[in-house]
């Protein structure tokens, strides 16, 4: 696959077009091999606004889909969404851009890997399985879905910037408390 050919599978004419939801989904859900460094530029002038909306929205549509009863995996997929949210922030740097694209990367990489989950026993990709798991929260079906093989993600180690992380309050009364007040 060439840039060019990515683009247009995408709707896009550059990376500045990174823009929309199904762009997004589309990138991660290709059925072709993607290279990385194709997945890198189409990514590659993606805001972190953008990239961080587009990771939530994607991943809260994950969630959505997986069974009730797969706590292990939502909870896996909602940390996989946090640290790609976090990654997002820092867009402008470029070894922060790198890191965001790696790890979205790797996460596609897993996803799409065939024979991590198993639906009635057939193996089949994760990403397969949850379009199997949106289908029967349709269609009111009762597959039997098996994501054991898919729990085993590490999400790589990642420096954050410490302007990322905002003051919370903890005391429950609204106000910031001051240090020296302790």
């Amino acid at each position: 696959m060439t840039l060019s050919e990515l683009y247009k599978k995408l709707d896009m004419e550059s990376p500045a077009d990174m823009e929309y939801f199904e762009q997004f989904a589309d990138l991660l859900e290709l059925e072709e091999e993607l290279p990385f460094d194709l997945f890198y530029m189409a990514l590659s002038e993606v805001t972190a606004e953008n990239a961080g909306e587009l990771v939530e929205n994607y991943f809260e549509d994950l969630t959505k889909a997986a069974p009730d009863d797969e706590d292990e995996l939502v909870l896996l997929i909602d940390s996989l969404q946090q640290n790609l949210m976090l990654l997002a922030q820092d867009l402008e740097d470029a070894e922060a851009r790198r890191s965001f694209a790696e790890q979205l990367y790797k996460f596609r990489e897993w996803y799409k890997k065939p024979g991590t989950a198993a639906v009635d026993g057939d193996p089949m990709s994760l990403f397969e399985a949850l379009i199997e798991a949106r289908e029967d929260a349709l269609s009111g079906g009762s597959h039997d879905f098996d994501f054991s093989g898919c729990l085993d993600f590490k999400l790589d180690d990642a420096s954050y910037g410490l302007g990322r992380f905002s003051t919370i309050d903890i005391t429950g009364d609204g106000e910031e408390k001051d240090e020296s007040d302790a």
